[in-house]
């Protein structure tokens, strides 16, 4: 039997608790509610004190937060107020917009920094966005705090890597003991109207320090500093790790294997993952339509570095875990985390951390999000995949029927074996052919040219220190980067038989039709004018500021005692020595030669099929059955 308490409880998060206990943030105070907060202005004007007073920052730039946000309206406002009162005009063009999010920051504080230097100090209105600061100064040439005084809030875990950030401590642990201790009365006498501040400090460390002074004068602070930035190393590794692992995962199987695997170096000692159940209705309009239901189904239980067998029985989804497992809910403290991308919720996570960095919550929702939709939305894929085969099925059959039947059945037929053929030949985030388009064209091409005699050429170009780039803007922008990439090798090349194609990742390839070594070269030339005017940053790059391609090209006329695979291979082998020749060039390979890599900045090409380096090579010579 239920308890009386417990259902209440129940209820009362459900909805009437929600109704009565204000969010925990200035400016969402209620009257006629129990409302914990923390003070903006208890936090800034002492920030700007130690910043304006004992710091004599004369000209500060003010990094906001999210514009409607308020949090972010508020410690503006006092930043403004802290400044008029010391007689100090606000410069609105060192006024600009993180979104309390790194990559935002990183790009409007590195368009101030193109614009003027002027300034001596930066209050970010958070963590997140002081740390992006600090980045973007670095890679600027300002130092921290020598050029510039950068402060945060929020005093978060990120806020103790070197040098250390001066941010005030909103007091969260004991805003959230406030809290839990009105829930509680509230529970026992009901709804309560009362207002509580917690008192914030400001935490000063050596993004602050005076100038002549070292960023750190305490041995026992830079242990701290070097024990937090070894612990945020550590999580980064295993996160990148993982991230790697899901990106190989087809199936919830093999997504629950790769959690697993990947668990103890993130320092989670409990682990549960429930999954919402899918049905699909075969009588939606457009084929199979995924029905969300109120079931879950636990499909990984982990508890002290093993893996223990899920339970086979789905159950409610506001259960979290079955009748047998229900005692982890007592012990420990337990991280509830949803999973969900955009509006369409796939299920959630349950874990409890002993050691690691506490972004590791975020990090895990992210990535089992994207990879848990990525596996649902290929078997929604795959059902509508059926649907039209099964829709084609029944056209042909409709087609012995009579004529007018036939006709409208050709035009449901062209459609959905259209749209078959597109969804299997196409990478859905370049739009170039995928891997299987560009072996069937290889194959196809190899056969003509071997009726022909002429050569045919394969290139294989891979995106130079790829992943620091996507570890360093992130990875919207590492797709969009990939977009830049495949429209700068599509415009690169000419004939009507050649194709270009996404190999996978960072990977791309392409097939050229009658083409030889030096035409090929021009080619590749081209590709990479083409990138370099595209002038994509990468401040992360060992071989310049910007993005660079390695690529193997590989060449020969095709006989029949050899498979296409080894062209692509020759082409693979070519590419490698580019790279171990310093990347951002091009090397070769032939079928019946020695490789012959060349520097295409600064090496002399090869006298037997050489061509011109840089923006003059445009141009594509064909080449005949006995062109080298």
């Amino acid at each position: 039997m239920e308890h009386a308490g417990e259902r209440r409880l129940v209820d009362l998060l459900a909805g009437e608790l929600r109704a009565h206990v204000a969010p925990p943030a200035d400016g969402l105070r209620r009257r006629d509610a129990a409302c914990v907060w923390g003070d903006n202005a208890a936090g800034m004007r002492p920030l700007l004190a130690h910043l304006l007073d004992e710091r004599d920052a004369r000209r500060p730039a003010l990094v906001r937060g999210i514009p409607h946000h308020p949090d972010s309206i508020a410690r503006e406002r006092h930043y403004r107020d802290g400044l008029a009162r010391r007689g100090m005009p606000v410069d609105e063009d060192l006024v600009i917009t993180g979104w309390f999010t790194p990559e935002p920051t990183y790009t409007a504080m590195w368009e101030l920094l193109e614009r003027r230097r002027d300034f001596d100090a930066v209050v970010a209105l958070n963590d997140m966005s002081a740390v992006s600061a600090i980045a973007a100064l670095n890679d600027a040439g300002l130092r921290v705090p020598e050029d510039v005084a950068v402060t945060g809030y929020d005093n978060d875990l990120i806020a103790t890597q070197w040098p250390g950030l001066t941010t005030v401590d909103q007091s969260f642990g004991e805003q959230g003991r406030v809290a839990a201790e009105l829930m509680l009365e509230q529970i026992r006498d009901g709804p309560i109207a009362r207002e509580v501040a917690v008192t914030s400090r400001v935490v000063v460390r050596g993004s602050t320090r005076p100038k002549g002074e070292p960023p750190v004068t305490d041995l026992d602070e830079a242990i701290a500093i070097a024990k937090s930035d070894k612990e945020q190393l550590a999580a980064r590794d295993a996160s990148l790790a993982l991230s790697s692992a899901l990106n190989y995962c087809w199936t919830v199987d093999e997504i629950v294997d790769a959690v697993s695997a990947h668990l103890h170096r993130l320092g989670i000692i409990r682990c549960y993952l429930g999954l919402y159940e899918r049905r699909f209705d075969p009588d939606g309009d457009d084929g199979p339509t995924r029905v969300e239901t109120d079931r879950a189904r636990v499909v990984l239980a982990y508890r002290n570095g093993e893996r223990h067998g899920a339970p086979t029985e789905p159950i409610a989804s506001h259960e979290l875990l079955p009748p047998d497992l229900a005692d982890e809910l007592e012990g420990g403290m337990l991280v509830l985390q949803p999973l969900a991308v955009l509006d369409r919720p796939l299920g959630y996570l349950l874990f409890e951390q002993s050691t690691g960095s506490a972004r590791v919550a975020a990090l895990m929702r992210t990535e089992l999000s994207r990879a848990i939709d990525g596996v649902f939305t290929g078997e929604e894929l795959l059902q509508h995949a059926r649907y039209l085969e099964q829709v084609v099925e029944r056209r042909t059959r409709e087609l012995q029927a009579e004529v007018v039947t036939r006709r409208r059945a050709e035009r449901e037929l062209q459609r959905a074996v259209g749209e078959l053929q597109r969804s299997a030949m196409r990478d859905g985030l370049t739009q170039l052919a995928n891997r299987t388009a560009f072996a069937e064209h290889l194959d196809e091409q190899w056969r003509e040219h071997l009726e022909t005699g002429r050569e045919l050429a394969v290139l294989m170009v891979d995106v130079d220190a790829f992943k620091p780039y996507n570890d360093h803007y992130g990875h919207l922008a590492g797709d969009e980067a990939l977009r830049v990439v495949a429209e700068c090798l599509a415009r690169a090349i000419a004939g009507p038989d050649d194709l270009a194609c996404r190999y996978g990742g960072e990977e791309f390839t392409a097939v050229l039709a009658n083409t030889a070594t030096r035409g090929a070269r021009a080619v590749c030339e081209r590709f990479r004018r083409y990138l370099d005017e595209a002038a994509v940053p990468h401040a992360t790059s060992p071989i310049g500021g910007r993005l660079t391609p390695s690529v193997g090209v590989a060449a020969g006329a095709p006989h029949a005692s050899v498979d296409p695979s080894h062209l692509v291979d020759l082409a693979d082998q070519a590419l490698y020595d580019a790279k171990a020749a310093g990347r951002d060039r091009v090397a070769t390979r032939r079928m019946d030669a020695r490789p012959s890599p060349v520097d295409a900045q600064a090496g002399p090409p090869d006298p037997d099929d050489a061509v011109p380096v840089g923006p003059a090579a445009v141009g594509r010579p064909a080449a005949g059955p006995q062109e080298a």
